[in-house]
């Protein structure tokens, strides 16, 4: 029952519609302010269809939801799906470094105006708890990227929609699930939902003024990506990767970024199902038309150099500062994969790593030996060759064509 939910005081973020207007606003004033910054997204087409696939795969690897719509609706409405400095105007400031923007995140307007106070929403999803620290000290880095804005919003939406007091009187979590995962648009639950996502996403009062005009809001963002791309692509024959996986299809080459979570200088081939580091990129990685193979950019320039400090092994040993590199990766104590990528700082890439792997015999390029128990699965190194290698199982593999180089 509702009042069996274990409700606590937890720290409610309002994520602000319309890129983190939570300053005090009258309803009039804020609906103009959400109204004209809808208008303004400049995020191009085939990005808005890459991040709408990546928001079907993060669902459909997720056990508990794949309602993907719903969550595509709250990031058409916040931001239209855009996530990095430059893709929305006018209304936008500079946020923290991301490196799948190779620079700033969106930030939101609204709450500061770009004062220097930093004190607006961040990303796609519009994450504002206070200044960009204290945002990012709630939940972490991994916000600055697509996929882990992405995540953290399914599991926003599922703690608030658990400890609301306007959801149904779930008994159990999956009856939860289950409620979310048949809601349709215009259908049973589609106007409390709407009313749950102005209340508990937005922060407007229920039943208030702003709250109905927050409806309406989500309602047209949600109506418009699915009139974008029919309910076929969401709900039936163009399915997402299978649960589990991350990429598709097999072999096929992608800049970070751009179909696949990761740093958009570097170039992946998809393996097994996981984005798996084939090349830094020194010039940029070329993102080619809808259906064609990414590629490294030609060019001169220098091997771009990467070092990541305070990395740990998944069991807890510390990585040497000194070994890390461009592309070097190691799973986490949360069976997520992290990568040193060009922002010189350790990044949660949300693909699953879990699994008895261990491999021994594993050398870095420079002669380093690679203890065994320090490897886990899909951990990437750069070894004998300049070769990419990647641990499954008990044993290492190369990864084919692949080049790379310890600073």
């Amino acid at each position: 029952m509702k009042a069996e939910h274990r409700v606590r005081q937890w720290a409610l973020v309002t994520l602000a519609l319309g890129l983190g207007a939570c300053q005090p606003m009258d309803d009039e004033s804020e609906t103009d302010a959400v109204l004209a910054e809808q208008s303004q997204s400049q995020v191009s087409a085939t990005v808005m269809r890459q991040r709408s696939d990546l928001i079907k795969a993060v669902l459909a690897a997720d056990p508990r939801v794949d309602n993907p719509l719903l969550w595509a609706g709250i990031a058409n409405t916040e931001t239209g799906m855009a996530h990095c400095y430059g893709e929305h105007a006018p209304y936008e400031c500079p946020g923290p470094y991301s490196p799948e923007c190779n620079g700033p995140v969106l930030a939101g307007y609204w709450d500061d105006y770009c004062d220097g106070s930093q004190e607006g929403g961040l990303g796609m999803f519009q994450f504002d708890y206070f200044t960009y620290p204290q945002t990012l000290a709630l939940y972490g880095n991994t916000i600055l990227t697509v996929q882990g804005n992405m995540t953290t919003a399914v599991q926003f939406v599922l703690d608030g929609a658990w400890n609301s007091g306007y959801t149904p009187a779930f008994s159990t979590k999956q009856d939860m699930y289950n409620w979310i995962n048949g809601i349709r648009v215009g259908g049973a639950g589609w106007d409390l939902w709407l009313g749950f996502l102005a209340n508990t996403y937005n922060g407007a009062a229920w039943g208030s003024a702003r709250w109905v005009t927050v409806k309406a809001e989500y309602d047209s963002g949600t109506r418009a990506m699915l009139n974008l791309y029919g309910e076929s692509y969401w709900y039936g024959t163009t399915p997402p990767p299978p649960a589990g996986t991350t990429c598709s299809p097999e072999g096929g080459l992608f800049c970070g970024n751009n179909g696949v979570p990761g740093d958009s200088n570097f170039l992946y081939v998809c393996k097994g199902g996981v984005p798996v580091v084939k090349q830094v990129c020194a010039n940029g990685c070329n993102r080619a038309p809808a259906g064609q193979a990414d590629s490294c950019l030609s060019g001169s320039s220098a091997p771009k150099t990467c070092s990541c400090a305070n990395g740990r092994y998944k069991n807890g040993n510390l990585i040497p500062q000194s070994l890390t590199y461009c592309g070097f990766r190691t799973c986490g104590s949360d069976n997520k994969l992290y990568e040193c990528g060009t922002g010189n700082q350790w990044v949660n890439t949300n693909v699953a790593c879990g699994g008895a792997c261990s491999c021994a015999s594993g050398a870095h390029v420079n002669g380093t030996v690679i203890n065994a128990a320090d490897t886990s699965c899909h951990m990437e190194v750069c070894g004998g060759g300049n070769t990419f290698y990647e641990c499954m199982g008990t044993s290492w593999s190369a990864v084919a064509g692949s080049s790379c180089r310890m600073n």
